[in-house]
């Protein structure tokens, strides 16, 4: 009886035991995946952030091979101490912080040689050409010809840097394909041994250049707004009345109030629906003699059936209908069928570059979308006492002897202090490059010189 007891006791325990085991099993198979799902997403964020990191310092390392590039365009073309500092400190930080973006890069060490020696060999001799123009020292012909050579150079660099950015960006390779695939490019930039080209030897110091301070699209927004400054105020009604009369042909469908902004300008926003046109254009009026201060719209636009330059007049005429006279058009971009058009004001023939306004145009219908006044509404002015010394054959001989002029006239530019220098405008070529150059008006000094490029979508300056 006793033996039967033990018997149904042990197998009752046993029963236990599987269960527990099972049990146990089943717990430490749920950890064992959920450890291995947790590790392979830890993995992935840390190999998406290393990636991102990677994107990043590609994107910066072609940025400043592209800006050592053109700045080394227009140091060919300047003449004068002060302008050939400012570039050839542009190209001296540029050169270092792409090479120290190149070497963060996963590429091995001995194809990035050439790239990275190359970059480090521009820094040493833009440092040292540096040195000299801070000290007045001319720069020679034959160092010209070595910045000749470099440019070419720096040519096939920024080329290849971009067909191996657009083979990551688009997703032709990938990061960790880098190693073989991006390095039979890079293999062939800066191909040839330049060291030749320069006899610099020894290490640089820390130099505070200037830095350039791009197009003059991107004009400053002074304290104050000029255009409008001794302006009455002006209701809400009258704004709403403005931007009735402004499409008094087309029809308002309705003027939605959407509040005011407060700040360097004060403003009435809204949010405007025109009859038979399915998308709304949010409109900023200033309060103050109630200016068109900026119109943003779009839609999609499937035909360009318009040329450039009947677009650039549909602006003009929008321009003058609200109130704005006295302008003409300097660069534009086309893309995606619209126009973007820069147009500045003009006083006694003299362009005043600071005061920009922007234009996006369909070109399907010559249909007005887009409009950005700041610059002209912040900067556009009587200028007053317009004086210069310098005569324009005078501002002329300022220039590299080997340019060949095309067109000239005054020009008021905006700087990085906020103030503004009227120079004489060149536009010029050289080896078939064409430049605009700033001559200060009233010293014997460049200003400014900007690469004008006549790509498939406009003419823009760098």
């Amino acid at each position: 009886m006793l033996g039967k007891f033990e018997k149904k006791v042990n197998e009752i325990k046993n029963k236990i035991d599987r269960k527990w085991l099972g049990v146990i099993l089943f717990m430490v198979f749920t950890a064992v995946v959920f450890f291995a799902v947790e590790m392979t997403n830890n993995y992935k964020r840390q190999k998406n952030q290393v990636q991102d990191e990677y994107n990043k310092a590609m994107y910066d390392m072609v940025g400043y091979v592209q800006e050592v590039n053109y700045e080394l365009a227009k140091l060919q073309v300047s003449s004068t101490s002060s302008f050939i500092s400012v570039s050839l400190s542009n190209i001296w930080r540029g050169s270092n912080l792409a090479k120290s973006n190149l070497e963060s890069l996963p590429i091995e060490q001995n194809t990035m040689a050439k790239p990275s020696k190359f970059l480090s060999q521009v820094s040493d001799f833009s440092y040292s050409l540096m040195k000299k123009s801070i000290s007045q020292e001319a720069i020679t012909d034959e160092e010209r010809q070595k910045i000749s050579t470099i440019y070419e150079e720096s040519k096939i660099l920024a080329q290849v840097m971009n067909e191996v950015y657009n083979d990551l960006n688009e997703g032709r390779i990938k990061w960790d394909e880098l190693t073989y695939k991006g390095n039979d490019k890079l293999k062939n930039s800066a191909s040839q041994d330049v060291s030749s080209v320069f006899k610099i030897g020894k290490s640089f110091q820390q130099y505070e250049g200037l830095i350039y301070d791009g197009a003059f699209s991107d004009h400053i927004l002074n304290s104050s707004p000029k255009f409008v400054e001794n302006e009455a105020e002006v209701s809400i009604e009258d704004a709403k009345n403005f931007i009735s009369s402004i499409y008094e042909n087309s029809g308002v469908e309705y003027i939605k109030e959407n509040g005011e902004s407060n700040g360097k300008i004060d403003l009435y926003n809204f949010e405007v629906k025109i009859k038979d046109q399915d998308y709304v254009r949010n409109i900023s009026i200033t309060k103050k003699g109630c200016k068109l201060y900026s119109m943003i719209s779009d839609r999609k636009i499937d035909e360009s059936n318009l040329s450039i330059d009947f677009a650039k007049q549909k602006g003009r005429e929008f321009l003058e209908a609200i109130g704005i006279n006295d302008i003409k058009d300097t660069y534009y971009l086309t893309m995606d069928n619209f126009a973007i058009i820069n147009y500045c004001a003009i006083q006694d023939e003299i362009l005043l570059y600071p005061d920009l306004i922007k234009v996006k145009i369909a070109l399907d219908t010559g249909e007005i979308l887009s409009v950005e006044s700041q610059g002209y509404i912040f900067n556009h002015k009587e200028r007053e006492n317009i004086n210069y010394t310098l005569s324009e054959a005078d501002a002329k001989s300022v220039l590299n002897t080997d340019i060949e002029v095309m067109t000239s006239n005054l020009a008021i530019i905006p700087t990085e202090s906020q103030s503004e220098i009227l120079t004489y405008e060149f536009k010029g070529k050289i080896d078939e490059r064409e430049f605009l150059i700033y001559i200060n008006a009233n010293e014997r000094k460049e200003e400014k010189i900007l690469l004008i490029m006549d790509t498939p979508g406009g003419i823009l300056t760098m």
